[in-house]
């Protein structure tokens, strides 16, 4: 009962920050979107304990240094740190996966991983500036969560791990090239989409 409660919760915050997205009002996105994650971890803390699930220590880090992704992202300076909070949720995402039992994927795999990130880096270059490295060095960490999301063969996982590559490659194009309102909304709706499915993939978990 607590969960559902939580959930809606969760799903009328989320709302109300996609309506301060859409009337252009990024002020008052400091009473919302730093709101979204907490309330995410405790639907995830409150069903562990519900179901009787043993915490993932490492996907919970995860998901709390996503807030200060988050946090840091609604401040102008804030790219950088950032950038280095979501890099380091998806490294302990990425050893979160590699715990759960693992099965050996198809060899295109990397292929077309490696493949979507050249060709994504292909087109910001022109327009990074300094941010080159950093950028790149996020762009292979994101496509190894993927990776290692897929060997799992857990589907809620999967999806949330490809909703994240969407919402990056989106925010990418937004922070960029084009900072136009609906992929604001695209990167808010895919990127809290992916979390929830990653909570999900880790509440169905086995391992």
């Amino acid at each position: 009962m607590r969960s559902k409660i939580l959930q809606i919760i969760l799903v009328i915050v989320f709302a109300i920050d996609l309506f301060f997205i859409f009337n252009n009002q990024p002020e008052l996105r400091f009473f919302t979107k730093p709101l979204l994650l907490p309330i995410l971890i405790l639907v995830y803390v409150t069903r562990l304990k519900s179901e009787k699930i043993q915490l993932d220590k490492l996907f919970l880090v995860g998901l709390v240094l996503s807030f200060f992704g988050d946090l840091f992202l609604l401040f102008k300076w804030g790219f950088l740190p950032g950038l280095g909070s979501f890099l380091l949720a998806h490294l302990f995402y990425i050893i979160s996966f590699k715990k759960k039992q693992q099965t050996r994927i198809s060899e295109i795999w990397p292929v077309i991983l490696s493949l979507y990130a050249s060709i994504l880096l292909f087109f910001l270059f022109p327009y990074l500036k300094e941010m080159k490295i950093p950028v790149i060095i996020y762009a292979v960490v994101i496509a190894t969560m993927m990776y290692n999301a897929i060997k799992t063969q857990n589907r809620n996982l999967i999806i949330g791990a490809l909703l994240f590559l969407i919402s990056d490659t989106l925010l990418s194009v937004y922070l960029f090239l084009q900072p136009l309102m609906i992929l604001n909304l695209l990167v808010m709706i895919t990127y809290v989409l992916a979390q929830w499915f990653l909570v999900r993939g880790m509440l169905s978990s086995k391992n």
